[in-house]
């Protein structure tokens, strides 16, 4: 029985037969086809052949060889798994403290009550690389705030030395208004909560100031000399602040209050200086507040009260 191989090759023969007549050429090339049909089939050397290189074996070697992109280069972000840190290098968190001397003022309008003592001051701050921040600020005088001058403490005329105490925090969000270079104005901007009392101790009054609202400070930056992230910065610090006070008062057989509005701004200026993971600081800072007319059983109606401190500081950070 004859193969189906050798049957067809009759048929194509039959077919690729020339009618009479036609030139033996025509012959030649039908013997050349009919020949490379009874060669073998070699797939892979036909494609060396068209490519002029032999293909990737994707069986043996299912990942891509690796290529020498040269240093200038940088390979493709690749999606990585597992938990991710808390927090990158190019984000790090600064931690800052200082301690400051200068003083502190009280002027209680339409009273006798207008002085001013020296104070103590202690800062702190923490802030990351993503802008989020915190500063809390302590501060107390000195004993002997309106030394001299005497009140009423609810029953007689006293002795109306006091001390000036309060604590300031300043939650906020920090944005850098200009691009990297020799100058920069980062603005904070956040809410305030800030807490003074003015202790008569003598007489066994006490005084109390409770205030809340926005704040914004600017603090633009001069580069004075460094490289990179180490150098010597100038930086100065100008700010506001509004919101609502609460007052009150207790005194010998009564207690009273009231509420105001209240007004603050500062300014400062200072050295900062960063070498590696290190910080250092030294700087003047000025702040003032005045709060609204408040009535009260013991002071009655005064007008505005002003409250001022002031510091010259020195202090240290590190950056991890």
């Amino acid at each position: 029985m004859r193969t189906p191989t050798t049957l067809a090759l009759l048929l194509l023969t039959a077919c690729a037969a020339p009618p009479p007549g036609v030139d033996p050429e025509w012959n030649a090339i039908q013997q050349q086809r009919l020949e490379r049909l009874r060669q073998p089939r070699r797939p892979l050397e036909s494609v060396v052949a068209l490519l002029g290189r032999p293909p990737r074996d994707l069986w043996q070697d299912p990942q891509p060889a690796a290529v020498d992109r040269g240093p200038a280069t940088a390979a493709p972000a690749t999606v990585s798994t597992g938990p991710r840190p808390f927090r990158s290098p190019q984000q790090p968190v600064v931690v800052r403290a200082a301690v400051g001397l200068g003083d502190v003022a009280a002027k209680s309008r339409d009273t006798r009550l207008d002085d001013r003592a020296r104070a103590a001051f202690v800062r702190a701050s923490v802030e990351t690389g993503t802008g989020a921040a915190l500063q809390a600020e302590l501060w107390s005088s000195e004993d002997d705030l309106f030394q001299g001058t005497r009140i009423n403490d609810g029953v007689a005329p006293a002795d109306a030395r006091a001390t000036l105490r309060g604590v300031d925090l300043f939650p906020h969000v920090r944005f850098d208004l200009t691009g990297a270079g020799t100058f920069s104005l980062p603005l904070r901007a956040g809410v305030f909560a800030e807490w003074q009392t003015i202790d008569h101790e003598a007489a066994g009054v006490e005084r109390r100031w409770l205030s809340l609202g926005p704040r914004v400070v600017f603090e633009p930056t001069l580069r004075l000399f460094g490289d990179g992230a180490d150098g010597v910065d100038l930086v100065g610090r100008l700010g506001g602040d509004f919101g609502p006070a609460w007052f009150d008062e207790t005194f010998r057989g009564g207690a009273d209050g009231d509420s105001t509005l209240r007004w603050s701004g500062e300014i400062g200026a200072g050295l900062r200086g960063q070498w590696g993971a290190l910080q250092a600081e030294l700087g003047y800072g000025l702040r003032h507040a005045l709060f609204g007319s408040i009535d009260s059983d013991l002071l009655g109606s005064p007008g505005r009260t002003d409250l001022q401190r002031q510091q010259v500081f020195l202090g240290g950070g590190f950056r991890f």
